[in-house]
């Protein structure tokens, strides 16, 4: 079998994960079972009320149409004027798994999911949360949420997601959830993610709530046993300012969520973070590519500004010299029009992503996304975009995914619409 024939291994950068309130109720001290139902609820009715101003309806039903049952039935539910139910009867479809208001079987069966990545060519993945008790850091801000259930969600959501991936530790690789009110009490939790089988790093909050931002001192035990244990840190799209309830509100949060995700690798560049740091990995998921370098642009001349030189005095690289050290790019659903950046940014930075199971992203329809955007591409910068890259980066035991790989991967002839 020649080269190009080979299977490609594809390794999704960005996939996610989470089950129903009950399953996390199993992983939770019970004196917090109560407030949890109660901020499921209360987050489902916002979600219902908001379901028609995040997506097109008829988006919703294409969605649907491709991705079967439970795939877009969810939303249909919740934006149906008809389904009134009370607080109690709101639970029991939550937890109930056959109910459109649950979440889809993939995201918590691990045979469905299996199947479903199977389909999709996927052969490996880092699974990012889907959604968590009490928001966990997530998107809460309309709920009161008190710093101990807050640590509560995040260790429920990591117990839960370790017992998951254990089911095909060699394909799956979680991504922790920490929360940094008490750097010490994150530490260990960082520390209890690796043991109990989360490699695939940590999940930095977007949001540091009424601690300081990324620049602070107050942070530095979390980079050095990131590096320590060569837990990747990782931001990702999907927190912002609460925007309010006007028209625009969601168009406002669809603009900016990248944003802020972003932000943090000016506060880990300018505060010494990567100089201290070498070995720590930041990798940077579903916030797009091209406006890295506009980003390093920018930084490049405020730190050749002779104004600045008091604040490089201690960094022995440039802002670009630091990105090539310790960044990388989980380049969710990655578009032609992002691609045209991957000489610039770096091939061997850029980790293609499915995006699994979300409305936005590839998933039912991985093949056709792949054609359109590595179609022309040179076999080799095909490998590293869709799997090698992640296998290095991640440290995934290739030698175990690709005979996966080999039973259900696509060949780049078949990338190029060759075959």
């Amino acid at each position: 079998m020649s080269e190009t024939n080979d299977p490609v291994l594809i390794i999704s950068s960005d996939c996610h994960a989470g089950t129903l309130p009950a399953g996390y109720n199993e992983h939770m001290d019970p004196r917090f079972h109560d407030a949890a139902n109660a901020w499921w609820v209360q987050y489902t009715r916002e979600m219902m009320n908001r379901v028609g101003t995040f997506f097109d309806q008829e988006a919703v039903e294409a969605y649907s149409d491709l991705a079967g049952e439970q795939g877009g039935t969810r939303m249909k539910a919740m934006s149906d004027p008809k389904v009134a139910p009370n607080d109690k009867d709101l639970l029991e479809m939550l937890s109930d798994p056959s109910n459109p208001f649950a979440p889809r079987p993939g995201e918590w069966d691990a045979t469905v999911r299996m199947k479903e990545l199977d389909d999709d060519g996927v052969a490996g993945e880092i699974i990012f949360p889907q959604m968590a008790p009490f928001g966990a850091g997530l998107m809460q801000y309309r709920h009161d949420v008190s710093p101990e259930q807050n640590l509560e969600g995040c260790r429920a959501y990591n117990r839960w997601l370790a017992e998951f991936c254990s089911s095909h530790p060699e394909r799956m690789a979680g991504v922790a959830l920490i929360n940094v009110d008490d750097i010490d009490v994150t530490v260990q939790e960082i520390r209890d993610a690796k043991a109990m089988g989360l490699w695939g790093g940590v999940l930095l909050p977007t949001s540091t709530g009424d601690n300081p931002f990324y620049h602070h001192p107050r942070y530095e035990p979390i980079w050095a046993v990131c590096e320590e244990l060569d837990m990747p840190l990782q931001t990702h799209s999907g927190w912002a300012p609460d925007y309010g309830d006007v028209e625009c509100a969601t168009a406002m949060f669809i603009s900016e969520v990248d944003m802020w995700a972003q932000r943090p690798f000016t506060a880990l560049m300018w505060s010494g973070v990567f100089e201290r740091h070498p070995g720590l990995k930041y990798i940077l998921t579903e916030v797009g590519v091209g406006w890295v370098l506009e980003k390093l642009r920018v930084l490049e001349f405020k730190a050749a500004d002779p104004i600045f030189k008091h604040f490089t005095k201690n960094l022995s690289k440039s802002p670009t010299g630091y990105y090539e050290q310790n960044c990388f790019l989980g380049a969710s659903f990655l578009r032609p029009h992002e691609a045209k950046f991957k000489d610039e940014v770096g091939v061997d930075k850029l980790m293609w992503g499915t995006d699994y199971p979300h409305l936005e992203g590839t998933w039912p329809s991985t093949m056709k996304e792949l054609q359109e955007t590595f179609g022309t591409y040179p076999e080799a910068e095909i490998r590293a975009m869709l799997g090698l890259n992640a296998a290095r980066i991640y440290g995934f035991d290739t030698d175990k995914l690709q005979p996966i790989a080999n039973e259900i991967g696509p060949t780049i002839a078949q990338i190029r619409g060759e075959a």
